[in-house]
């Protein structure tokens, strides 16, 4: 592990950075099969399309638009920054109300959990109860959405696992509060934080699985728990995945894709992520590029596992021109949303 020559608001931007590329590269290709990808683009997917006729999600987007992904994940910034680094479950809720007016992501992409439980949040309801369903429910609160916010807690709390993964539970509540919601956040938030510290206690496999199994624990005392494939275990198996295809990206992404899916559950997108990050951890815009073509939730696993990767390098590798694509076309300054992250949080670094 080296040190970083960055300083801690230029690490924060590459993770913002490459979890928007991973979104954008994603987004036209999302629920495709990965072996129709080639013939719809013309081959493998590495500059921004627009997205193809079928597309159930993007489809009217321009090339390089961001989804719902990256959308809530800033919006959380905003939220963060707001708060000076101590967001409450008020104004988790508040930030994704806020969220729900943007075109570009509520009424576009919202997923299942997260749109049920916003129009219950923008019709007055109370957040502390919006994410626990009246009914037993194997698909509310089980999604991926949550970890879509957790780069942010990762960012604003780095070396500091505990610390991530209660922000990051703090920042999915109002629509995810499960043991599988949690456990898939904190592993994506403790394993961003560790990155930015680059301190050499822990590594990017150890941080990811200790925040999935303090997500899994807080859900005890803070959350819920429901039916479903427990994260923890898929986890294990998408180590076991990575390190048997170190180096290798490619071959990685499509042994997680076919043994433990990249689809909307929190128990396939983040395991798969976090097991693709590991295998090629010293190259993002490589990660991003595999995830980005293997179809089925395919935005949101490369958002996961770009921002992850990042966390423990202090260059992308994605070329110039496509960052300044896709700053353009959505309107960001990710340099200063990292640098008023850091400020506004008191981070040293």
């Amino acid at each position: 592990m080296t040190q970083s020559s960055l300083t801690l608001s230029e690490r924060i931007e590459n993770v913002l950075t490459a979890a928007c590329l991973g979104d954008a590269l994603g987004a036209p290709p999302e629920a495709m099969y990965p072996g129709d990808i080639p013939a719809v683009f013309g081959g493998r997917i590495t500059r921004f399309f627009a997205p193809p006729p079928m597309a159930p999600f993007s489809i009217g987007s321009v090339p390089g638009s961001l989804t719902d992904d990256a959308t809530q994940m800033l919006a959380m910034a905003e939220i963060v920054i707001e708060s000076k680094g101590q967001p409450t479950l008020a104004d988790a809720a508040r930030g994704l109300i806020r969220w729900a007016d943007d075109p570009r992501g509520f009424g576009r992409f919202a997923g299942p959990t997260t749109q049920a439980a916003i129009l219950r949040l923008k019709a007055g309801e109370d957040p502390s109860v919006v994410a626990t369903p009246a009914l037993y429910s194997a698909s509310m609160g089980t999604t991926n959405g949550a970890a879509m916010r957790a780069p942010v807690a990762g960012c604003i709390r780095p070396g500091d696992i505990e610390g991530a993964v209660d922000v990051a539970a703090i920042l999915s509540a109002p629509t995810h509060n499960t043991q599988i919601a949690w456990s898939g956040a904190g592993a994506v938030a403790a394993a961003i934080g560790a990155g930015l510290a680059r301190d050499g206690s822990i590594s990017m496999a150890d941080a990811a699985m200790a925040g999935a199994e303090a997500g899994e624990k807080l859900a005890a005392s803070r959350g819920r728990f429901a039916a479903g494939p427990s994260v923890i275990r898929r986890l294990e198996l998408a180590l076991a995945i990575a390190e048997h295809f170190e180096g290798d990206a490619d071959g990685a992404m499509e042994e997680l894709g076919a043994v433990i899916g990249a689809g909307l559950p929190m128990a396939e997108a983040v395991p798969v992520a976090v097991g693709l990050a590991v295998a090629a951890a010293g190259d993002p815009w490589a990660v991003i590029v595999a995830a980005a073509n293997a179809g089925n939730d395919c935005d949101t696993v490369a958002l996961f596992a770009g921002s992850i990767a990042a966390a423990w390098t202090d260059a992308i590798g994605a070329p110039d021109d496509l960052i300044a694509e896709m700053k353009l076309v959505n309107g960001l300054d990710l340099g200063a949303t990292a640098s008023d992250l850091v400020a506004a949080c008191g981070l040293k670094g």
